[in-house]
């Protein structure tokens, strides 16, 4: 087992820095793994200009994927109960819950509600084993944790959108209501979706839309690129924004797309754009339901008149993340679609911890759709 480990660490926001960081010794049910590579995404961007209250120094890093190093005495299976061992591909989930606050003991489904949650690649390297990041030739994930093997026939890189597939999916998910799908409630075979948003949650949600049986799913963006990019992961139908004179122009123009001219049977904003979420309470058919899972930092504010969720008798749906066995649902998405839809092509720039900075602008700017370090180089 290696004793040392090259990390990037964020001292400071905005200030990155190589380090050597020690690798202790396993307890019984830690894994050690040898990262492959790990996405930067917009949260992350949020660290780097200083927006989250974390103890620096930081090893970032929460979408990896990587290779099986080691394992303690006690682990044998992964989180769903397949074996594992040394040379095995995995992903870890990076949310790790107290199991004894008020929300873990009374709100189980909902994990994120945890008032004392860990997230690794938002640790301190003073916190437990250190190299709790995926900015990190190896790390930890430390016997709390969730982690998934990936196929053997899987592309290891495709696990580090295992952590952002999840977002997608839940999202989605969020989506659906119980019974009476002949009557239109919530999400089904053959339903209406728009998606605002083609970045990487966007064009996940639309996969996961797609593989569901959805009979429309509508993408909403103002990049020609994205949108483009779009068809290829399932959506039927694309709206640019720019080509529209405002916002009731647009409402009007993507009701238009739907059966009877009323509007999607759900709307999922991933645009994280405030007047994205204006937008998203108008365009659901009125019955319909709204999934805000863009907004995950704070990036603005806009005006909303609460008296149209009320005459529109709308559902609107909050999705922080995700629980740990939503990464099995991805996981299997990504094997089941790896051959149809071009997973690979949202990680379009690939760096090593000495160009690190620029990932960050290049995702910051949108000119990345998942910018990616590889400890180990590219």
């Amino acid at each position: 087992m290696p004793q040392k480990s090259d990390a990037l660490v964020m001292e400071e926001p905005g200030e990155l820095a190589v380090r050597q960081l020690d690798v202790p010794d396993l307890e019984p049910k830690d894994i050690l793994v040898k990262v492959e590579l790990s996405g930067i995404c917009g949260s992350d961007v949020h660290m780097y200009e200083g927006g989250m209250d974390l103890e620096f120094p930081v090893v970032p890093g929460h979408e990896f994927a990587g290779v099986i190093e080691d394992v303690g005495s006690d682990v044998e299976t992964d989180s769903r109960g397949s074996p594992v061992e040394p040379g095995d591909k995995v992903t870890v989930v990076p949310g790790v819950v107290c199991n004894e606050c008020w929300y873990c003991n009374n709100v189980p489904t909902r994990p994120t509600t945890c008032k004392n949650r860990d997230v690794y690649g938002f640790m301190s390297t003073e916190y437990r084993q250190g190299i709790h990041g995926g900015f990190s030739e190896y790390m930890i994930a430390d016997g709390r944790s969730s982690f998934y093997k990936l196929p053997d026939d899987m592309d290891v890189e495709l696990g580090a959108l295992v952590e952002p597939l999840s977002v997608a999916t839940r999202a989605f998910e969020r989506a659906y209501s119980p019974g009476i799908p002949d009557a239109r409630e919530g999400i089904g075979v053959g339903k209406s979706v728009a998606i605002q948003g083609a970045g990487p949650v966007g064009l996940l949600a639309m996969s996961a839309a797609q593989a569901a049986g959805a009979g429309q799913v509508i993408a909403v963006d103002a990049i020609e690129e994205r949108l483009s990019l779009a068809e290829d992961f399932g959506a039927t139908h694309l709206v640019d924004i720019t080509d529209f004179d405002g916002d009731d122009d647009l409402i009007r123009g993507v009701k238009e797309l739907t059966p009877g001219n009323v509007g999607p049977d759900a709307v999922i904003e991933a645009a994280g754009i405030p007047d994205a979420f204006r937008q998203g309470i108008e365009l659901p058919r009125d019955g319909g339901t709204l999934v805000e899972v863009g907004h995950y930092a704070y990036s603005g504010e806009t005006e909303v008149n609460p008296t149209r969720v009320v005459q529109k008798d709308l559902d609107i749906r909050g999705s922080l993340a995700y629980p740990p066995n939503q990464f099995e649902t991805s996981i299997s998405l990504l094997d089941q679609l790896k051959d149809e839809i071009p997973f690979d092509t949202l990680f379009n720039y690939k760096v090593g911890f000495d160009d690190a900075e620029s990932a960050y602008e290049k995702q910051k700017s949108g000119e990345a759709y998942r910018a990616t370090i590889h400890p180990s180089g590219v």
